[in-house]
């Protein structure tokens, strides 16, 4: 039987416009599975509630801002004891003294977004790779893998992506085959 993907956004303050956008990207995703987005509600921020909260979910997203705010950081505790796949995402923003001691604390490799698309381009990514788990715990069809692999190779980026330097722009080396006169001594060839 198809389980149900089961996800936990957590977010400070500044990013909760971003959540909606998290959940924007996947429904675009191709396929009709089923996809729980969970979160702790703003009035019941307990311990308790936040454990049952990320308790059972398949990835926690941690989406940080400028600063740290509650319950940002029980909420990544939890996620660390209860040995939850964490995704830690962080706005490519300035911050705060307490938000530059959290990112050390955590000891994670926080992943910079830029604006909302990329943002929308990285959850979606992982979300297909999630549902692409080799048991097919999601129950796709072949169908539904096929759209997500496709959809996974438009969103990923090309290389020599915008605004980088390609080709000889970035540097490179050029494949010298011989064919032009060699700066010292004589040039044999091949006449037949």
């Amino acid at each position: 039987m198809a389980e149900a993907l089961r996800l936990f956004v957590g977010a400070t303050r500044d990013m909760e416009p971003q959540r909606g956008i998290i959940g924007r990207a996947i429904a675009k995703l191709p396929v009709r599975v089923s996809i729980e987005i969970r979160r702790t509600p703003k009035d019941r921020a307990t311990l308790d509630t936040i454990f049952e909260r990320i308790a059972n979910c398949d990835r926690v997203y941690f989406l940080l801002g400028r600063d740290i705010t509650a319950p940002l950081g029980n909420e990544w505790d939890i996620a660390r004891e209860l040995d939850r796949p964490i995704l830690a995402l962080r706005a490519n923003l300035p911050l705060t003294p307490a938000a530059r001691e959290f990112l050390h604390f955590t000891g994670a490799k926080w992943r910079p977004f830029y604006n909302d698309e990329e943002l929308a381009r990285i959850v979606s990514l992982d979300v297909i790779d999630i549902l692409l788990h080799p048991t097919n715990r999601y129950g796709l069809t072949p169908g539904e893998m096929e759209r997500l692999l496709d959809y996974r190779r438009r969103l990923t980026p090309e290389r020599g992506a915008k605004g980088e330097p390609g080709g000889t722009e970035g540097g490179g080396v050029l494949l010298d085959d011989l064919r032009r006169e060699p700066l010292e001594g004589q040039l044999v060839q091949n006449t037949d």
